[in-house]
C-alpha cells in the first residue's frame, strides 16, 4: 500500500491573486485608441493583418477556392425612371444573397456600381423611414446615374434560410466550424462586389459602398477586403469606443486580438471616404478624434484630403439631409462631377414595399427547420473543403502553424519572459516534488506546476504532463499517484502542469469576466488558448533553464492543448486519444472558435506529424 504524504497548498485561493487573464476583458463599448502607423510600410502590413483576420473570423482561412455563384436576375420593373431587377445569387451551398438592383431606365455608356448594405432597420432594404430610407437612397442614386445593389442582411426579407441572430446552440457549433453571422454575411457582400462588377451596365473600375449603423460596418469590412471598391461612406458608424452591437459585427475572435473598427477602415487608405457624423451617437467624437487621426493615416499617401465629415447635432441616422451629402459625395468621386456640398433630394415617393419584394409580398421569416437544412449544407461544405498538403506536408504544417498562432493570439507570443517562483517542496515515492508558480513577465498569469525529480535520473528528458485535474490527484492516494510513481522509479523527470481552470485553481473561473454571449466568441481569448499558453510558457521556461529534451504528455480532456502547444513549439507528444474526438471541443474549457477550419483534432494531430511522438488509442475518425 502506497505511504501517504502531504500535499502542500501549492497557490493561494484569495482573489488578489487571480490570473490576470480571467479579469481582464474589452468590451464593444471599451474605449480604444485609434492608432495611426507611423511609416506606409507599418500601414500596409497592418492593413494585411486586419484582412486576415477578418478573413479567419468569416471561417475563410485556409484559403478555399469558392465554387462559382449562381446568380438570377429577374425582368425589369419600371417605377419612375428606374428599373429594378429582383437578385438571387447562391453564394455557397447553404447561403443564399438577395436584393433588388436598381438602374435609371436610360443611360449612356457604362454606370459607376455601388452596394447599400441596410444595416438594422427593422425591415432592411424596403426600410423608408424619416430617421433612414434605404429604399430612398437607392432610388435616387439609380436616378443620379448609378447601378445600385442594394442587398439583405442574414435574416433580412428574402435571406430568410437563418434568422439574423442564430440560438445559442448553433451559434457556439457554428462558430467552431466557420458558420457565423459575421461570416455569412461576410462571404455575401463579397458576392455583391463580384455580382455588380460583373454586370454589363457598369463600369468595374468605379465601384463604391455606402451603409449607416450596422451597414457602416458592412461597407468598411468588404471594402478593407476588397480593392474593388474605390470610394466608401460608412455612415453614423465610426467610433473608437464602440465597435458594433451585433453578431454580424462581431465574428469570432475578430476582437481578441485587438482589432478596432478604425484598424479596419484605415486599411482601406488612401480611397476616398465620407464619414456622415452626429452628436446623438458614438460618432460624437468624430470631429476632434477619429477623422483627425484617419487623417493622419492617410496623410502617409498625401491623401488627408480625401477624408470628408459632414457633422452636425441629431440622433443615430441616414435621413435625408445625411444623404443630400452622401449623393453629391459619391457623384464627384465616381462621376467626377462636382454639384457642390450637397445634392438635393428629389419629393418623388420611393417605390413601395410590393415592388421591391421578390413576389410582391412580404417573404416568410426563418424557421428553425429552415435555419437547420441550410446549416448543415453550410458547414458540410465549409468542414469538407480543408485544403490538404498538396504533397508539400512541411509547408502544410507551417502555413497552419502561423493560423494557429493567430487564433490562439497570445499564444504563440508567450515564449519570453517566463520565470517561476518558488513554492513548498515534499517528499513523493521515488523522489522529490517542488511545487514551483510559472508565470510571464507582465502578463500577469499564474501557473500552478509541480518540478518532480526521481532519486536517480535515468535520462536527460523531462515529462511536461499537462493535468486537466488537480495537481494533487497525481500525490499520495490520487487516482493519478501509482501512475506518477511509476514514472518517477522508471527514473524519469516530470514537470506536471495544471491547466488553465482546473483543479485547485477550477475556483477562478467563477470570477472570470465573460461579455454576453455573441460578444464572448469575439472579445474574449478562450480559456482553451489559456491552456494551451500555460503548456508553451512553461516549455520555454525549461528550455531557457538548460532543459532541450522535452515531451509534452496529456490524456483526455487535456489533449487538444498539448497537441496545440507540442505544434506551436516542435515539442514531441505522448498522448492518450481514448475518448477525444471532435465533440471535445464544445467542451467550456476545450471550446476554441473556428478550430474546425484548421481540421480539428485530426488537423492538430497532423501539425505534430513528422516528430517522435507516441499516440495511442487513436480512432479511424480523427485519423
Amino acid at each position: 500500500m502506497m505511504k501517504k504524504y502531504d500535499i502542500p497548498l501549492l497557490a493561494s485561493d484569495e482573489s488578489i491573486v487571480l490570473d490576470r487573464r480571467l479579469i481582464s476583458a474589452f468590451t464593444m463599448d471599451s474605449a480604444r485608441e485609434a492608432y495611426v502607423p507611423a511609416t506606409i510600410e507599418e500601414h500596409r502590413q497592418r492593413s494585411c493583418q486586419v484582412r486576415r483576420r477578418l478573413l479567419l473570423s468569416a471561417g475563410l482561412l485556409p484559403e478555399m477556392e469558392l465554387p462559382p455563384a449562381e446568380v438570377y436576375q429577374s425582368a425589369a420593373k419600371e417605377y419612375h425612371g428606374v428599373n429594378i431587377r429582383d437578385v438571387v445569387v447562391n453564394s455557397l451551398p447553404g447561403l443564399r444573397l438577395t436584393g433588388s438592383l436598381f438602374l435609371p431606365e436610360k443611360f449612356e455608356g457604362k454606370l459607376p456600381g455601388l452596394l447599400c448594405p441596410h444595416g438594422h432597420w427593422s425591415t432592411g432594404r424596403i426600410h423608408h423611414a424619416p430617421d433612414g430610407g434605404v429604399v430612398m437612397r437607392c432610388f435616387e442614386l439609380a436616378k443620379l446615374g448609378f447601378a445600385v445593389f442594394a442587398y439583405d442582411m442574414i435574416g433580412y426579407n428574402e435571406c430568410n434560410d437563418f434568422p439574423h441572430d442564430l440560438d445559442r446552440e448553433m451559434k457556439r457549433k457554428g462558430a467552431l466550424a466557420g458558420v457565423s453571422t459575421f461570416g455569412m454575411q461576410t462571404v455575401n457582400s463579397m458576392r455583391a462586389v463580384d455580382f455588380i462588377a460583373s454586370l454589363p451596365e457598369v463600369d468595374a473600375g468605379r465601384i463604391g459602398c455606402t451603409g449607416a449603423s450596422g451597414g457602416g460596418s458592412q461597407t468598411w469590412f468588404i471594402s478593407a477586403l476588397d480593392e474593388r471598391i474605390k470610394v466608401l461612406a460608412p455612415v453614423c458608424m465610426l467610433s473608437a469606443h464602440f465597435q458594433g452591437g451585433c453578431g454580424c459585427e462581431e465574428g469570432p475572435a475578430l476582437r481578441v486580438s485587438g482589432l478596432t473598427s478604425f484598424d479596419v477602415l484605415a486599411a482601406c487608405a488612401p480611397r476616398p471616404v465620407m464619414l456622415p457624423s452626429v452628436t446623438g451617437d458614438w460618432t460624437n467624437c468624430n470631429p476632434w478624434y477619429e477623422v483627425p487621426q484617419l487623417k493622419k493615416v492617410y496623410a502617409l499617401y498625401d491623401a488627408a484630403d480625401k477624408v470628408h465629415n459632414f457633422h452636425y447635432e441629431d440622433g443615430h441616422n441616414y435621413n435625408r439631409r445625411t444623404r443630400e451629402h452622401v449623393y453629391a459625395f459619391l457623384v464627384r468621386e465616381l462621376q467626377g462631377i462636382d454639384r457642390g456640398e450637397k445634392i438635393i433630394e428629389s419629393d418623388d415617393a420611393p417605390p413601395p414595399p410590393e415592388v421591391i419584394w421578390h413576389s410582391g409580398a412580404k417573404p416568410a421569416a426563418a424557421t428553425a427547420r429552415s435555419a437547420e437544412k441550410a446549416y448543415e449544407a453550410l458547414e458540410n461544405f465549409l468542414l469538407q473543403n480543408l485544403p490538404d498538403t498538396n504533397g508539400d506536408p512541411a509547408a502544410w504544417q507551417r502555413e497552419r502553424k502561423e493560423l494557429l498562432k493567430e487564433l490562439l493570439s497570445g499564444a504563440g507570443d508567450f515564449t519570453k519572459g517566463a520565470v517561476e517562483r518558488v513554492s513548498a517542496y515534499w517528499d513523493v515515492p521515488g523522489g522529490k516534488a517542488f511545487g514551483r508558480i510559472v508565470s510571464n513577465r507582465e502578463a500577469g498569469n499564474r501557473i500552478t506546476t509541480v518540478d518532480l525529480r526521481p532519486d536517480e535520473v535515468k535520462n536527460d528528458e523531462v515529462l511536461i504532463i499537462a493535468a486537466a485535474g488537480a495537481y494533487t490527484d497525481w500525490f499520495s492516494d490520487g487516482c493519478q499517484a501509482e501512475k506518477l510513481a511509476k514514472i518517477l522509479r522508471d527514473g524519469q523527470r516530470v514537470r506536471l502542469v495544471e491547466l488553465t481552470g482546473s483543479g485547485s485553481q477550477a475556483w477562478q473561473l467563477a470570477k472570470a469576466i465573460r461579455n454576453p454571449e455573441r460578444f464572448t466568441l469575439a472579445f474574449d481569448e478562450s480559456f482553451f488558448s489559456m491552456r494551451v499558453q500555460d503548456l508553451v510558457s512553461v516549455v520555454e521556461l525549461l528550455r531557457f533553464l538548460g532543459d532541450e529534451k522535452l515531451r509534452i504528455s496529456a490524456a483526455g480532456d487535456a489533449v487538444p492543448a498539448a497537441l496545440a502547444a507540442a505544434a506551436l513549439t516542435g515539442v514531441p507528444v505522448d498522448v492518450d486519444m481514448a475518448g477525444v474526438n471532435e465533440d471535445i471541443w464544445m467542451q467550456e474549457l476545450n471550446y476554441q472558435v473556428l478550430i474546425r477550419r484548421l481540421g480539428g483534432i485530426a488537423g492538430l494531430l497532423r501539425l505534430n506529424a513528422g516528430k517522435d511522438n507516441r499516440i495511442s488509442n487513436l480512432s479511424e475518425k480523427i485519423q
